[in-house]
This record gives structure tokens, C-alpha cells and sequence, in this order.
């Protein structure tokens, strides 16, 4: 029977670089062999050269094994280990069989020409304009790939000239694949960044392998408590030799030059949090599949004897996963940046020495002896054994997926995954760990904020950033206090936007505190718009007048719009300050907000919802009849809402028009739901978060109104709503004519069925001036049912009455200014001009569980939520330790019969 038939690529003229999958290669020229399993590492040679047409006796190759090391559905990351031998040989098919994602063995060739003299290319133009090839045999396939503009760059294979193109696999999404189909290089223009593949910056060896020596994961000085100079394991001769013949890495040689195109990578999401559509479904907490590492052990195996490890991590790390399975403790016998010595703490003959071999460069478990003999049940399961950096490797996937996780959940993962029960501050010290792990350290976001911003500028021309720092005492280092920034499409799109803003603050939760301040308009469908946004330290009448000078400045400029807002004291003092007039602003109250504050002073439902119907009447003559009743019902409440309190910033019926029917600022605090994943990220992380989420955001709005006017639909659904629902009382009502060239009707309504206060009204409309008696028309912008009553009785097109902001070819063009991709992070550039900024140590949020900074009121609970009841008397309003009843410094008689 013939034996099995592999596939091995050979991949060369190009160079091994380090990408966001690990080892990676760039290049284009290509061909493959067929081998069989068994091959000796001289046979594998000798194929190599034949394939590619070198001759042994001047040249001489280096086989590097592009190494698979761990799977991250659905990515494949990969290592670089150097073929020497036929047991590296016999490694590749291996790691082969242990991949089923795999489909072939990769290797990257480098060629050194031995007599110093270069070689002929493989492909010579023969001045025919035809390209001539000489047949290598059948086990032997050329794969090229075309490139319409060469590059003059040198090779490490003889004069041939590299291409720089490859296109992507199915089997990742970014990055080269183990699995190659080549096409000829004739890309549509129009086509997206799937289709060719990215330059990226090479790497150098020693900062690739900088982790094989860092023993800072695991704190070594927790486990030398348990450490036993009597040891009679005797160690092998090559692992001592491997630590006294290592030699240090070679430097990667960078084959480019400085003419290589310039092809810049964009910015890609840290996280698939940044692009989860979260307008809909704000909190989406699915985890990601578990990572599972490719090396020959399988966590729930028996260590052994020749395992390879990456680093020394790996093995700690691996240590880590056995004990918490079998339930036993090691103590550390001997660890250093090369050795690994461990043996049973409870005394058994378990035992394992893993150390660092210098010829491939991998950890490898050269002596074990196990499992372990000692039998302690009694152990508790308490998750001593593991240690934060150990827990943050376990949940960090779940933490990029999804940075709002609870320490709950993750504690309930870990309990699940070990059967250890952690402690939260462990398990919260994890994640703290993570985020800084996945979204940068936190001190360092605020240094490459000024990058990140200028590079956002570039990119997306039209966005404002404004800064607001003071100097350190360290030259040429300023400290950060606030940052303002709107992004270039939002500025543009808002022009086609109803003329209201909202605006509202809310607490980052970081490492540093801070205040997110945001200002929202609203698009024809009554969806929310982000306008602006400034990261400050605190709520005050400053920091709302910085934000709204610059909001005005490069936003709002000139336009005339309406302000909503609660009635923080700082908002209330900017609004009126001198500096800022003319504001060109009228300012509105949310009256969400104000009959809360109302129910807190007086603690009265029943006052709470009558100030409420009176701000959300049209009429004014219902709004003058509930505050006569509020006036006979709470004279204090009426006095405050008279005298302390603008009638016109509080109701609809006074408004003017100008809210257009907002009465809330529910939108901005939906969008404070939105950001809550990115509220405890580090500065430039979540800057970038709420970059990725508006891309997103305009590209589905965008798509979804194409579609509506395709389908022939002329306004907005809100808007059709509201109209249709005003429709329908439009037949009931009657018309009677007063001069229709001036457009005057009056409407006659019937009367109301079921109270005696409802219907049978007059009311006045002027189609000229735009008004209904009614106050809906004005307040709302879209035709009540008088308005639509009359233009029937005259077969007036009523459609042309409803307010343009409420069309879709306006709401269309909100959304039509794109988002432009960033440049990868790499090629951000400094600001010559801006110092270096560093985050204010005052703003440092203290050690231990903070307290929360929300001043909670009644709009935090439900209506019918039961009241705090006494676990001693039952009664209402107070708890069994401030309970007057109960017995307090006074010594307690038992009954005789006790």
C-alpha cells in the first residue's frame, strides 16, 4: 500500500515577520512538494533544493517550520521553529496530526549563496517576453502570484525580485494561513482590505522572544516559601548542557529597503465589542469559545516526559491547570530564566524539570515523574493555588468580548472551568489586569491620546479636538485635565438634523475618575446622534461652559437650536454666561428630571404626576387647569414652580416649538448604556471604542434608509406613526370653511363618550401661518388631526405640512458623510508641538471597593417596590438595628424555666 502523501509549501523571497497571529511571512513566491511521513531531514533537503533548482554544492538553506501553537477559533496563532534534524521533521506531522484546521506543513526558506556570489533567478525572461521554467519533477508545483507594479527590492534568494502581495485564507481572517490559494494579482479596485494583504513592521528576534526569559508572570517568590534544598533528582546531561551552551538570538535581517510601496494597515477594533451592534440590545454578554493551547499536552492529561512549551509561562502555566485537577500543591525547588525545578509539597516521588533548549529555542519537560502518590481529600478547593496573573489568562477572552462582565460571572467561570471557589478581590484583580492587558496600560492611554487624536484627524477630515492641560513639574510633560473631540461626519450630518441637542454627563469607571460629557441630537426617526464628546474631571460650571463654547464653536456654530438638560446647577450657570452669548441656544428642562427632584422634596406621588401632565400638555388651556389644582393641592409646590422655575423650560404648551416634542433627555442616557462597556476602559481604548461604534452606526442607518426610499417611503416611521395616528380622529371631526385662499378653517370635534371634559371642542387652524389652537402642530411639527381634517375637506396635500427634518432623504443625508479607516497604530504620528501628557495623580481612584458617586433617587426604584421593613417589629421605614424596640445596653433576664 502506498504510503500517505503530504502537502509541504515552501515559501521564499521574502521575510518572516511577527503579525497579530505570530509568525507570519511576507512574500509571494511560492511552490510546493509532496512528502511522505518518515522523510529524513536530508531527503527533506534534497527535495527543497530540486524544487527550487539550487544546487547543494553553492548554496546552503535554512528551513524555518512555521509552528502552530495555539487555536483561537477561528485563528490560528503561529511560532517560527528551526528544522536541524528528523526530529524536528517528525515534529511537523505531529503538530500536523494534532490540528485538524491545518492542511499542510509551511515552511519559510532562506538561501545564502556559499561562494559569495549571487545565483541565477528561477525565472528567467528568456527576451522573447516569455518567461521560461525548468520542470523540477511531478512531486513539484510552482505557485506564483502576479503584481502589476514590481518592487526593486532585493532578495534573500539570488537577484529574484519579491512580490508583496498575498491573498487571504478562509481558515483566518487576517494574517497568512498554513492553507495558500494563489490568484493572479488582479484586484478590483473597489475591493475591501480582505482581499490583499497588509505590510506589516518586522520584528526583531529579540523582542519576539523577550517572553521565553520573563519570569515576571508567575511571582516566583510566592512559591520559593516551599523551597526544599534536598533534591536527589538527578538531571539529564543535555538539559545542563542546553543551559551552559545557549547562545543568544539572532537578529532578524530586514531584507526590504526603504522603497517598499507605501501600503499602510488601518486601525482594527481591539475588540469585537468595538462593532457588536449594541443600539437594539444594549448589554450582550455571549462569551467566546475557551482558548485551547496546540502543544502536545491536553489539560486533562498527565504531564510528561518531551512536552514542548513555548516559554516558561507556558509551563507555569501548565503547572498551574494539573494541581487545580488533581487537587494537589508543588513547591518550587529550583527556578530561573532557563531551569524549572518542582516537586510535591505533601512529599510524594512527584517531581518535573522542565528547561529552555538553546537548539530550537522551546521549554521542554526533560524529567517527570508522575502522577502524584499522596492522597489528601481534605484539601480545600479555595483557589490558593492559582494566583491573578493565572486567573487574568483564563478570562481575558471573555473580558475582550465583553468588558461590562461581572466579577460574578467570571468568578462562576472559574469555579466551573477548576472547581476552585476564588475570592472576588483575586478575580477582580484579574480583570483589572486584563483590561490593561487587551486595551493598554493606563497611565500610557493618556500618552498616545495625542497620537491617537492627531491621527483621527487625518484621517477623517472635519473632526474637532480641543485640550486643556497644565504644566508638570518634568520638562516638557503637561498633565492632562480635559479633552473635547467630534468626529468630522457627525458635524456635517447634523445640518440635516431637527435643530435639538441634548446633553448629559456620566462617571467613567477606570483606573482614573473622570466625567464623560456627551451632547446628542436626534435624526428623523428619533434615534439618537452623537454630536460631541469631552472627557473632564468633574461636573461644574467650568467644565459645562468649556464643553459648551467648543460645542457651539465647532458643531452648532451659528444654527439656532434647543438645549435639554436637567437642572444640574453647573449646566444652569454655563447656560447663562456672559461669555458664551449669543448662545443662540433656548435652554429646556427635562421633565423626567424635575418632577423627580419634586417627589424627593416632597415625597408625593400623586403632586409627581400632576406637574408632569402639566409640562406634557399641548393646550394651554389643560395646562392652566392642572395648575389651578396643583395650587389648591400643594401650595409650596405650586409657589416653586411659579416663581423659582421658567414656565417656557419646563412645558410644551409654552415651549414655542423649539423641544419638538422632547421632553426627556432618555436618549443621551440610552447612549450612556451603550458606552457602559467602555466607560472602564482606558482613555485612548475607549476614544477608540466610541470611534468603531459610530463606523457601525452610520453604516447601518445609512443602509437601512436607502432601503426605505427604495421601497418608495417618504418619511420617517416615527413620524408616519404619529401622523397616522392623528389620522384616524381626523373622521370624526367637522369643517367649517372660513377663507380658504388665507388657509383658516375651524374644526368642530365630537363629543367624548366616555367624560364629559373630552371633546366637543373649537379649534382654529391657519394653514398660512402654520398653527392649530390645539398647540400639537407647533409643538410637534407634524400635522395634528385638525390640520389633517381641514386639507381634507379642501384636497390640500397635507404631506407637504409635516416638518422636512422628518423626511428620509434628510435623514439620509445625516448619514451620508462616511467614516474614514484609521492608519494601524504603528504609523500614528507624533505631534512635535503637543508634549507629553500624563494622567493627573489627583484624579487616582483610591484602593478598595469604591463607593458608588450616584446620588440616588426615587427614579431608581420602581413605583411599587416595597418599602425597608424592620426584621424585629414589621414596621416601615427604618431596619432591626435603628429599631426602637429593640433591647440596647440593658442586661437580658431569661425565664426561670431556661
Amino acid at each position: 500500500m502506498a504510503p500517505t502523501m503530504y502537502i509541504v509549501y515552501l515559501r521564499f523571497n521574502g521575510e518572516i515577520i511577527y503579525g497579530q497571529h505570530g509568525a507570519e511571512y511576507q512574500g509571494s513566491q511560492m511552490k510546493f512538494i509532496r512528502v511522505h511521513r518518515g522523510i529524513s531531514f536530508v531527503e527533506l533537503e534534497t527535495k527543497i533544493f530540486n524544487a527550487l533548482q539550487l544546487d547543494n554544492q553553492s548554496h546552503r538553506i535554512t528551513v524555518t517550520y512555521r509552528c502552530p501553537q495555539e487555536v483561537i477559533s477561528p485563528h490560528i496563532n503561529y511560532m517560527t521553529l528551526l528544522i536541524t534534524d528528523d526530529d524536528g521533521v517528525n515534529l511537523m506531522f505531529d503538530m500536523l496530526d494534532a490540528t485538524p484546521e491545518l492542511k499542510g506543513i509551511e515552511l519559510y526558506i532562506s538561501v545564502e549563496d556559499c561562494v559569495g556570489e549571487g545565483v541565477e533567478p528561477l525565472t528567467q525572461d528568456d527576451g522573447d517576453g516569455l518567461v521560461a521554467e525548468d520542470c523540477v519533477g511531478e512531486d513539484v508545483q510552482q505557485m506564483t502570484v502576479h503584481d502589476t507594479a514590481p518592487s526593486t527590492q532585493p532578495s534573500t534568494l539570488g537577484r529574484c525580485t519579491p512580490q508583496l502581495h498575498e491573498i487571504r485564507t478562509s481558515v483566518e481572517d487576517c494574517g497568512p494561513s498554513t492553507r495558500h490559494e494563489y490568484v493572479p494579482y488582479e484586484v478590483n479596485p473597489l475591493a475591501g482590505v480582505h482581499d490583499t494583504m497588509m505590510l506589516e513592521c518586522t520584528a526583531d528576534d529579540e523582542e519576539e522572544n523577550a517572553d521565553y526569559d520573563n519570569d515576571s508572570y508567575f511571582d516566583d517568590d510566592d512559591n520559593e516559601l516551599y523551597f526544599d534544598d534536598d533534591d536527589d533528582y538527578d538531571d539529564d546531561d543535555d538539559a545542563d548542557a542546553d543551559d551552559d551552551d545557549a547562545d543568544d538570538d539572532d537578529e532578524t535581517t530586514d531584507v526590504h529597503n526603504d522603497e517598499v510601496d507605501d501600503v499602510v494597515p488601518s486601525l482594527k477594533p481591539k475588540s469585537s465589542s468595538f462593532t457588536t451592534n449594541t443600539w437594539d440590545n444594549i448589554n450582550d454578554t455571549s462569551f467566546n469559545d475557551e482558548v485551547t493551547p496546540l502543544d502536545s499536552w491536553d489539560k486533562k492529561q498527565e504531564l510528561r516526559k518531551g512536552l514542548f512549551f513555548k516559554s516558561k509561562i507556558e509551563v507555569q502555566y501548565a503547572l498551574k491547570v494539573y494541581s487545580s485537577r488533581v487537587n494537589q500543591e508543588y513547591k518550587v525547588k529550583e527556578s530561573n530564566k532557563r531551569k524549572l525545578h518542582v516537586c510535591c509539597k505533601n512529599g510524594c516521588s512527584w517531581r518535573m524539570r522542565a528547561c529552555m533548549r538553546s537548539t530550537h529555542g522551546f521549554w521542554e519537560i526533560t524529567k517527570y515523574n508522575g502522577p502524584h502518590t499522596c492522597r489528601h481529600p481534605n484539601i480545600r478547593k479555595d483557589g490558593k493555588v492559582f494566583d491573578s496573573n493565572f486567573i487574568e489568562r483564563e478570562v481575558r477572552s471573555y473580558v475582550a468580548n465583553d468588558q461590562t462582565i461581572s466579577v460574578k460571572s467570571l468568578r462562576h467561570h472559574m469555579c466551573t472551568q477548576f472547581g476552585h471557589k476564588i475570592s472576588y478581590y483575586k478575580v477582580w484583580d484579574a480583570k483589572q489586569k486584563a483590561i490593561a492587558n487587551i486595551f493598554g496600560d493606563w497611565g500610557e492611554s493618556y500618552q498616545l491620546l495625542p497620537k491617537f487624536m492627531k491621527a483621527l484627524i487625518d484621517s477623517n477630515p472635519g473632526t474637532q479636538v480641543e485640550w486643556k492641560t497644565y504644566w508638570s513639574e518634568d520638562a516638557g510633560c503637561a498633565i492632562f485635565e480635559s479633552v473635547f473631540w467630534a468626529f468630522g461626519p457627525s458635524i456635517q450630518g447634523f445640518m440635516h438634523c431637527r435643530p435639538v441637542v441634548s446633553i448629559d454627563a456620566t462617571h467613567l469607571y477606570g483606573k482614573y475618575e473622570g466625567k464623560l460629557m456627551i451632547a446628542m441630537a436626534t435624526d428623523a426617526n428619533n434615534g439618537i446622534y452623537p454630536l460631541a464628546f469631552a472627557v473632564t474631571e468633574k461636573e461644574s460650571k467650568n467644565t459645562w461652559r468649556w464643553f459648551l463654547r467648543f460645542l457651539k464653536k465647532h458643531v452648532t456654530k451659528n444654527r439656532e437650536i434647543c438645549i435639554i438638560s436637567d437642572r444640574h446647577k453647573g449646566i444652569m450657570n454655563a447656560m447663562k454666561w456672559s461669555k458664551l452669548q449669543p448662545l443662540n441656544a433656548y435652554h429646556r428642562f427635562c421633565i423626567r428630571h424635575l418632577v423627580s427632584n419634586f417627589n424627593t422634596r416632597f415625597h408625593d406621588k400623586r403632586l409627581k404626576n400632576m406637574i408632569q401632565r402639566a409640562g406634557e400638555h399641548n393646550q394651554l388651556r389643560k395646562f392652566n387647569a392642572t395648575m389651578d389644582s396643583i395650587r389648591q393641592y400643594n401650595k409650596d409646590a405650586a409657589k416653586i414652580l411659579d416663581e423659582e422655575t421658567d414656565v417656557d423650560k419646563w412645558t410644551l404648551a409654552k415651549d414655542g416649538g423649539r423641544r419638538y416634542g422632547a421632553m426627556t433627555t432618555n436618549l443621551s442616557e440610552c447612549f450612556n448604556g451603550v458606552l457602559k462597556g467602555a466607560r472602564n476602559l482606558p482613555i485612548t481604548a475607549m476614544v477608540e471604542f466610541i470611534y468603531f461604534k459610530l463606523v457601525h452606526y452610520f453604516n447601518d442607518r445609512r443602509v437601512k434608509t436607502q432601503a426605505q426610499l427604495s421601497s418608495g417611503q417618504a418619511f420617517s416611521t416615527h413620524a408616519m406613526e404619529i401622523f397616522q395616528k392623528w389620522s384616524e380622529k381626523a373622521s370624526l371631526h367637522h369643517v367649517i370653511e372660513f377663507n380658504r385662499e388665507e388657509g383658516t378653517f375651524q374644526i368642530q370635534t365630537q363629543p367624548s363618550l366616555t367624560s364629559m371634559n373630552k371633546g366637543n371642542h373649537r379649534h382654529v387652524v391657519k394653514l398660512g401661518d402654520r398653527t392649530c389652537s390645539c398647540g400639537k402642530w407647533q409643538a410637534y411639527h407634524i400635522p395634528c388631526s385638525h390640520v389633517i381634517a381641514a386639507c381634507a375637506s379642501q384636497h390640500i396635500n397635507v404631506y407637504q405640512f409635516i416638518d422636512p427634518f422628518y423626511s428620509l432623504t434628510e435623514m439620509l443625508a445625516s448619514y451620508q458623510p462616511h467614516f474614514e479607516p484609521m492608519k494601524d497604530a504603528p504609523y500614528w504620528e507624533e505631534d512635535p508641538n503637543f508634549p507629553m501628557l500624563r494622567p493627573d495623580p489627583r484624579l487616582l481612584r483610591q484602593r478598595g471597593r469604591p463607593k458608588s458617586t450616584r446620588i440616588r433617587n426615587e427614579m431608581d426604584w420602581r413605583e411599587n417596590q416595597h418599602k425597608q421593613s424592620c426584621g424585629l417589629c414589621n414596621q416601615e421605614g427604618h431596619n432591626r438595628k435603628k429599631c426602637p424596640n429593640a433591647i440596647s445596653n440593658q442586661e437580658v433576664v431569661l425565664p426561670q424555666s431556661w
